[in-house]
Order: C-alpha cells, then sequence, then structure tokens
C-alpha cells in the first residue's frame, strides 16, 4: 500500500507537537498552540535571508509573529528512525535541529507576552539547554533511565553549522555551545549522577526565566 504524500510530514509535525509539550511540560509553562499551526514550507520563504530550518520573527507595532521553517532534510532524516524509538547518532543531530526550532517559538512567545526582550545569544543559550535536556529525556526513557556523559560531547563538541553563516552568527552559535556545556555538565555533576531529578527540574525553570545577563552570570559562578 503507497502511503499518503503527506504522511511523513504529519509524523514529523506529530514528533514537533511531543517536543513542544514535554518542554512546557518541564519548565511548568501555559500550553500554547501546536507548533504547527506556525510551520512555515521553506520554498514559502525562499526570498528571506537564511537557509535550513530557522525560526522566523516579525514584529509590528504591539504585535509579534513567528512563524517556524524545518528544513526537508530534517523530516526525511527523522522519518528514517523515529527519536521516539530510538535517539542515536544517526538521528541525533536532526533531532536537536527540530528540538531547536520548537525551544526558540516557545521562548520567543513566552518572551512577547511578558513583553521581555529576547537577545540572538539568550535564544540559542537557551535552545542549547533545551536540545540537551529533551534528548537526556528521550534517553533515559529508552536506556531505563541510563544516560552517557558522551551525550553532551555529541552535542556541544560534534555539531556542525549551517553552512553560510555569517563570522558573526557563526562565532554567536559557539559561544552559546561552549555556555550551555558548562551549564549542562554542572547539571549531571549536581544532579543527575545523584539523581536528584525534581532538583535538576527546579534548577532549570529557574535558569529558563532568566535573561541573557543573569544566565551569563549564573554559568560564570559555576565551579
Amino acid at each position: 500500500m503507497t502511503e499518503p504524500p503527506d504522511s511523513a510530514h504529519d509524523r514529523l509535525g506529530q514528533l514537533a507537537i511531543h517536543v513542544q509539550r514535554r518542554l512546557e511540560a518541564f519548565y511548568a509553562l501555559d500550553p500554547e498552540a501546536p507548533v504547527t499551526e506556525y510551520l512555515v514550507a521553506p520554498g514559502e520563504v525562499a526570498h528571506l535571508p537564511g537557509k535550513g530550518s530557522r525560526t522566523l520573527v516579525a514584529q509590528e507595532g504591539d504585535e509579534v509573529s513567528v512563524g517556524v521553517v524545518l528544513d526537508e532534510a530534517i523530516g526525511t532524516h527523522l522519518e528514517k528512525s523515529d527519536p521516539r524509538q530510538r535517539l542515536d547518532s544517526s538521528n541525533l543531530g536532526a533531532f536537536s535541529t527540530l528540538t531547536e526550532e520548537v525551544s526558540h517559538f516557545l521562548y520567543l512567545l513566552f518572551r512577547a507576552r511578558s513583553q521581555r526582550q529576547v537577545t540572538q545569544l539568550e535564544l540559542e543559550l537557551q535552545a542549547e539547554v533545551d536540545k540537551y535536556l529533551t534528548a537526556l529525556f528521550f534517553l533515559s526513557l529508552q536506556n531505563e533511565g541510563a544516560v552517557s556523559t558522551r551525550l553532551r560531547h555529541l552535542l556541544f563538541s560534534r555539531y556542525r553549522l549551517t553552512e553560510g553563516l555569517s563570522a558573526e552568527s557563526a562565532e554567536r552559535y559557539h559561544e552559546a555551545s561552549r555556555l550551555a556545556n558548562r551549564y549542562c555538565g554542572w547539571l549531571e555533576s549536581q544532579y543527575l549522577r545523584s539523581r536528584r531529578l525534581p532538583d535538576l527540574a527546579r534548577e532549570a525553570r529557574r535558569f529558563w526565566r532568566l535573561g541573557q545577563r543573569e544566565k551569563l552570570e549564573t554559568i560564570a559562578a559555576l565551579h
């Protein structure tokens, strides 16, 4: 039997919503409308700056509009290997990209509703933390609670940047990855190794609600 042409797209949307609801529950956020209602086909924004998966923001007065673009290659990778069944090196990159865009979506809406500004570094830093914690959750379910410290290495040392990024954008991403690696390493040492998961959730929720200056100060003070 031939699959309906939209079935793969539907499954990608379901996965995006799954990640969205997981982040909302973890951070104790009020649920937003499904991220699928904000998805924009890559071809519809080909005339805009940027390539690949990205989150688009436009503001007119007090109105903020958000659109989420997921590169077609993301769906192809995740269609071959559903991370809800098995998350490993074959699909971790694609899953991380999807998680980053869902993270951007939630963070921008939260800040807009709170009438708080957000910087690009702050947005990227939080997305880096979010992809670590989301992958951690999936791997924990699949491996009876066991998660290797190799996850941080794969996420923060073995990543590839989108081609064509400006030097400024690349440097910002490298800095966000470095900062997230330090913070997530601290979460591991303080909470994961001793299985203090409720404490980890409380700390992560506190961090999520901080602004950029407070986030950077928190990481700088870690020992």
